[in-house]
């Protein structure tokens, strides 16, 4: 009898253990699948933060700083559409027959007036920085075009030009009436004021600041193939300040940037 009683003091201890070791096993394997159900609810969290970002989109919106578009910063300051800003006059590509700039005196010049508030915002924006600029050209219609045209070929015949070498020399400079761009009425010379030439530093201003008020380079250098144009320093187109700066971004000139946009439109 005392044999029996110790065998069963014995095997209950042993159930006591075995059931003792499942518990311990079910707690464990409840944490584990708590744990796991945590890093896979926070992997869709993240997936979906990820994919949608709305905190980030929010605070780049709040942050993000509008200096760097004038537009943005001015209401008053008109946005047109590409019809206008990106039109192009060239030896290639005339103006329409119908085009008509909106023309209004600033400076002793003519321009398209719906240029008038980024140009004055420039050019004051140049002066707080101690650039003083002027505007030496602008609009020439297609009859003054042509005289000048005519003048510059006559001018380089005198000094031995053939006339088919002298209308080659002057189409690289400048195109007859209704392919030149003084007669878009969108773009302006500058030069130093005071001075014949645009200084360097006068250079380096515009160079870094015009894009955030619409204005690029007409015929920068390397761009001879694309313009038709010398490189000129001191012509500058406005084609508003998102062209202007997608232009930058991609390295294009005018020719090549409006070539982009048509076939991204197609």
């Amino acid at each position: 009898m005392a044999r029996n009683k110790r065998e069963r003091i014995i095997k209950s201890k042993v159930a006591w253990k075995k059931r003792s070791q499942v518990n311990r096993l079910h707690i464990i394997m409840t944490f584990l699948l708590t744990a796991i159900a945590i890093s896979v609810a926070a992997g869709i969290l993240l997936a979906v933060i990820e994919i949608f970002d709305p905190f980030s989109e929010r605070a780049a919106s709040s942050s993000a700083a509008p200096a760097s578009s004038p537009e943005s910063e001015d209401p008053s300051l008109p946005v047109y559409d590409n019809s206008l800003t990106l039109v192009i006059a060239n030896s290639t590509q005339p103006l329409p027959d119908d085009y008509a700039p909106q023309l209004i005196e600033y400076e002793g010049v003519q321009i398209d007036e719906r240029i008038l508030p980024a140009l004055e915002q420039m050019l004051d924006a140049a002066e707080a920085d101690g650039i003083s600029l002027t505007v030496t050209g602008g609009y020439r219609s297609p009859e003054d075009q042509d005289a000048l045209f005519e003048q510059q070929i006559s001018d380089l015949m005198a000094n031995g030009y053939t006339r088919v070498r002298a209308e080659a020399e002057v189409q690289s400079s400048m195109g007859e009436g209704g392919c030149n761009e003084a007669q878009t009425g969108l773009s302006v010379s500058l030069l130093s004021a005071g001075e014949e030439a645009l200084n360097a530093e006068a250079a380096r201003w515009l160079n870094n600041h015009s894009i955030h008020y619409g204005f690029v380079l007409r015929f920068p250098k390397g761009s001879e193939d694309e313009t038709g144009r010398k490189y000129d320093p001191t012509c500058f187109r406005y084609v508003g300040v998102q062209n202007a700066e997608k232009m930058r971004q991609l390295s294009m000139c005018l020719e090549e940037y409006a070539a982009y946009i048509a076939e991204q439109q197609t």
